[in-house]
């Protein structure tokens, strides 16, 4: 981790985790990919300028790929699964908002609880930070969870992904640029699978809410 840059850590991070946040009470899909555009970019943004600062060349073109893909290629991605089943995508919970926020509480006091102080050896200086990590980790899973529509459960699988290499970065574990490439491609193939996938749903069960795909229709 790149010293003293504290104050440069919390800003990424809280703009992430505000981005999460944003991820459970907005009511349209439009504000929820915005909101994992956010997210993203914030991701972005953090691994290329801590490779310009730290001179990694590595970092520069991992953040250059992690911008391109997750920042340009799947947002765009999304919004044209918009556009295809915009009538189809429900971005409602299973939880009522106040049961949400409630539970969204509690996740972040349990990062923050001494459970999982043992991590502070990994990074001592970035005790105050971890935490907020930690409950990115934790709000994107349980946005998953809680979520009724496949697309708001897509965007979910991704922004657990943003929210490890978030934490991963802030405690100095770097993985070597081959496999880093080799997870962003597999990001863009996800996408395609995943269009595909999307298809064969609505054409086996015409609805995208999860919570009507209980029974399996033989054609």
């Amino acid at each position: 981790m790149i010293e003293n840059s504290q104050q440069l850590y919390f800003f990424f991070d809280v703009a992430a985790f505000i981005a999460i946040l944003s991820m459970h009470v907005v009511k349209t899909n439009r504000y929820l990919i915005r909101a994992y555009i956010l997210q993203s970019f914030v991701v972005a943004s953090l691994l290329l300028l801590i490779g310009f600062l730290e001179q990694e060349q590595s970092l520069i073109w991992i953040g250059t790929l992690t911008f391109a893909i997750k920042v340009v290629a799947a947002p765009a991605f999304f919004f044209r699964l918009k556009k295809r089943f915009d009538a189809l995508f429900t971005p409602n919970n299973y939880l009522s908002l106040p049961l949400t926020l409630v539970v969204l509480m509690f996740l972040i006091i349990v990062s923050y609880s001494s459970v999982f102080q043992p991590l502070y050896f990994f990074s001592p200086e970035t005790f105050g930070l971890l935490p907020l990590c930690l409950a990115m980790v934790f709000l994107s899973v349980f946005l998953m969870i809680n979520r009724r529509g496949a697309f708001s459960q897509m965007i979910g699988i991704l922004s657990v992904e943003n929210s490890i290499v978030l934490l991963a970065t802030l405690i100095g574990i770097k993985q070597p640029i081959a496999l880093e490439m080799g997870i962003i491609f597999d990001i863009a193939i996800w996408m395609i699978i995943a269009q595909v996938f999307i298809s064969m749903i609505y054409r086996q069960f015409g609805s995208l809410n999860v919570t009507q795909l209980k029974k399996l229709i033989e054609e």
